[in-house]
Order: structure tokens, then sequence, then C-alpha cells
């Protein structure tokens, strides 16, 4: 799969073409996916460093953040939850990036690629797949965000790539709690298993001294 910016050269230099076009939006989603992996990545290393240095997570989880999941009524038209909340920011996001110049006048050669009737449609080709493509989609929203000062900003990731996000920092996934009720809400990870990380390795020096 090429990536946004080369597809985008490849249409300015080379003019309209209608199955490269077309291949806009898949390949939007994927990289702006990559993105928001790449920003969760960057915060959990913050968090994972803040409940290290702290004291009052002692024999405590420490809660990421809020956690969202698909339900099957997400699956429904016109609901309201997580897939319809990715399908706007998607449909915005992408709107933005083929609406600059001079990517937005190539695709205009192609004809009437906007829609009065679905905004989620790009040439009669949906921008955001049927909703049971998302089916394993995730919203996290920590709540200390380096990145975002507000703190209002939510990231999407698949549940595999998260498994392999906190596997990737060391963290066991049997050390990882996902709480979704009224009353309770987050991504908790057991506090004692974020300080306990690099022991091992530390044991291991200190052996072969």
């Amino acid at each position: 799969m090429y990536n946004l910016a080369k597809v985008k050269l490849y249409l300015i230099k080379g003019g309209f073409d209608r199955d490269v076009v077309l291949s806009l939006p898949k390949i939007f989603i994927e990289e702006y996916l990559e993105k928001d992996y790449d920003k969760l990545s960057e915060l959990l290393d913050v968090f994972i460093d803040g409940v290290y240095k702290s004291t009052k997570y002692e024999n405590k989880e420490a809660n990421f953040g809020n956690i969202s999941c698909m339900h099957d009524k997400d699956t429904e038209l016109n609901n309201e939850g997580l897939y319809n909340s990715f399908k706007n920011i998607i449909i915005e996001e992408f709107q933005t990036f083929i609406n600059r110049q001079p990517l937005n006048s190539i695709i205009s050669v192609g004809g009437d690629y906007k829609s009065a009737k679905d905004n989620n449609l790009f040439f009669n080709e949906c921008i955001v797949d049927d909703p049971h493509q998302y089916g394993d989609l995730v919203c996290l929203k920590p709540y200390f965000d380096v990145l975002d000062k507000n703190g209002n900003k939510s990231y999407f990731i698949r549940i595999n790539d998260l498994s392999n996000l906190l596997l990737s920092k060391g963290i066991n996934l049997q050390d990882v709690n996902i709480v979704m009720t009224k009353e309770n809400n987050g991504l908790y990870i057991d506090s004692l298993a974020i300080k306990s990380l690099g022991a091992e390795e530390v044991e291991q020096t200190n052996l072969k001294k």
C-alpha cells in the first residue's frame, strides 16, 4: 500500500486517475489510525513514567484514560455511537485533505465527487466503510494528554493494535483491566507491573557481574 504523500504526488504529476483517486479514502484512514497509534505510544510512555515515579499508585491500578468500544448497536443506521463519531471525524479530516490545492483541482477533473445527499460518499463510493468493518475499533481519551493541552482529544485504535502496543511497552495483558460501567470507565494497568518494568533486565545484568 502506497502512502498518502506518494499517491498525492503521483496525481499532481500525472493528473487525474480514477482508480488512484478512489484509493485515497482507504489510505487516508490507514494513515489516520497509524498516526493515532504513534500518539498513543508517546502518551503511554509519559503515563508509564508518571506511574513509575509516583507514590500514590502503590498496590493500585492506574487508569490511563476513558475507553469506548464498538457495540452491536453501533452497527445500526443513524446510531450516535463510536462508529458514528469515527466516521464524522474521518469525513471532516478527509474533506479538508482533498479540498486543498492543487489536489482539489486535479480531483475535480473527474467530475462531481461531492454528494448532496450523503457526505460519506466520494465519487459514489463510501469514504468510511460499513460499520461491521470496524467491530474491533476502540477509542481512548487519556486523562493527561501532553499532545492536546485542552485534554479533549480522543484517539482511535483497533483492539489488536492496542494489545500489541501495550506488549511493546513491556506490559503483559493480564496486568490490563478494561472497565466500562456508568460508575467507572477506563483502561487500568497494574501499577506494580509498571513499577517492575526493567527489573528483570537489571537482575540479569547483576547476575553477569
